[in-house]
């Protein structure tokens, strides 16, 4: 069961009662201990996706299997093993952080001495008698995320947790995400609609639009897709995107991009274009950050 990942769906596709097409295929892997971040704008179909990997919604087509087993035919253990924030955190706002603790101990059956250490890990302990109406949306959020660890979870999944929260709050976020998952061994699913919240987050990407997953990968390789583009400025754009056709070439203004895969294979067009009478008068990689590359992937589709 080592390598078995921890979440894994097949074709999963799921419509509406008005009959649109919410999601499509959707075929995700998460291995055990990464960080996985589900990307898209809104609208793209990743709380459709997150709610039926928890069962919230019947599933239409497709197969989802959860720590292995058949989410259908396993539902109960699954979800004891799972820990989940989705959409609006359910908190009683004239209760302080340990009271509504207290409150969601007993609904999950944790033990009580985990109260304490999970407001200490999520940096609420010191809150007292204030009460959650009074919290920061950054201290909402962190206080959900304490909820949904009351069961002591193998798997936490996060829908959107970044959604109006300032720099300092991100910046909590993320350093709460990453001690869950170094310290505590926790794989993680982190949705969001913005590349550059999540990105010093995650190990791993999906990338979903229009209910179809575009992108699926280790984090290095969304950076490797990044800079595996080529800008070029031509004396003759035009005959130069006809030499150019196998490196599939795309114009933004003066500037013609091609897919290129090392230093030589940039040598070997520069030489090409020469040869045909083309002089070349920008030959340099594209620079793009990971938020274009983001964007780009999602108008391509």
């Amino acid at each position: 069961m080592q390598n078995v990942p921890v979440i894994q769906t097949t074709g999963l596709s799921y419509s509406f009662s008005n009959k649109t097409e919410a999601i499509s295929d959707i075929n995700m892997v998460v291995e055990k201990g990464a960080v996985y971040g589900f990307l898209g704008p809104n609208g793209s179909g990743k709380t459709t996706t997150l709610s039926l990997l928890l069962g919230l919604y019947k599933l239409h087509k497709g197969a989802i299997k959860i720590f292995g087993e058949k989410l259908q035919s396993a539902r109960s253990t699954i979800l004891k093993k799972t820990g989940s924030l989705i959409e609006t955190p359910s908190l009683y706002g004239h209760l302080t952080a340990k009271e509504n603790m207290e409150v969601y101990h007993k609904i999950y059956g944790a033990p009580k001495s985990r109260i304490i250490e999970l407001l200490q890990l999520v940096d609420l302990s010191g809150t007292g008698k204030k009460s959650a109406k009074k919290f920061s949306l950054g201290m909402k959020q962190r206080l959900s995320i304490a909820l949904a660890l009351l069961p002591d979870p193998e798997l936490l999944i996060l829908d959107e947790p970044a959604n109006g929260l300032d720099p300092e709050g991100i910046i909590e976020l993320r350093q709460l995400i990453k001690k869950l998952n170094a310290e505590k061994g926790i794989t993680i699913v982190i949705s969001s609609h913005i590349l550059s919240e999540i990105e010093k987050m995650v190990t791993h990407v999906g990338i979903i639009n229009k209910g179809r997953m575009v992108f699926q990968g280790a984090l290095e390789d969304l950076h490797v897709h990044n800079e595996s583009l080529l800008q070029l400025h031509t004396s003759d754009n035009e005959k130069a995107i006809h030499f150019l056709k196998q490196y599939n070439p795309e114009t933004e203004g003066d500037l013609i991009t091609v897919y290129c895969d090392d230093i030589v294979q940039a040598a070997s067009i520069n030489r090409m274009l020469m040869n045909n009478g083309i002089d070349v008068y920008l030959l340099q990689p594209k620079k793009n950050n990971l938020e274009q590359t983001f964007i780009d992937l999602i108008e391509k589709q």
